[in-house]
């Protein structure tokens, strides 16, 4: 009992024995905090007229303030992937696209870069 008292009384070597054994504190390369970052987004603007754009800002930052290391091997593309985000995020939300048309919209630029990604992975030797 004593060791904890006396860690207490040290709080960063309280807050290094809680990281030391919480998994969280495990290098993932930011890909859970991005992950996280990204569910935030999908709870705080739903994919309605009004809160598209916002839903797709956000998560271009999320997207953006991780990088290539939590997003992997095809950063670049799912930035552009983001980036056609936003453009249709602004349509719905000035009405130039319906929830609907923009959730197609976005499932044609997703297979898109799918394919894009797809076409350029170099066969194993």
């Amino acid at each position: 009992m004593k060791i904890f008292t006396n860690l207490i009384q040290k709080p960063f070597l309280v807050a290094a024995f809680i990281c030391t054994f919480l998994s969280g504190c495990a290098d993932d390369q930011g890909k859970g905090a991005m992950h996280a970052a990204v569910s935030s987004c999908f709870s705080k603007y739903p994919l309605l007229k009004g809160t598209a754009y916002k839903r797709f800002s956000c998560i271009y930052q999320a997207h953006s303030q991780y990088g290539p290391a939590a997003m992997g091997d095809h950063y670049n593309l799912l930035l552009q992937i983001d980036l056609a985000s936003l453009s249709v995020g602004q349509d719905i939300d000035e009405g130039v696209l319906t929830v609907k048309e923009g959730e197609a919209a976005l499932h044609w630029v997703t297979a898109k870069a799918y394919y894009q990604a797809s076409q350029n992975i170099s066969p194993a030797k």
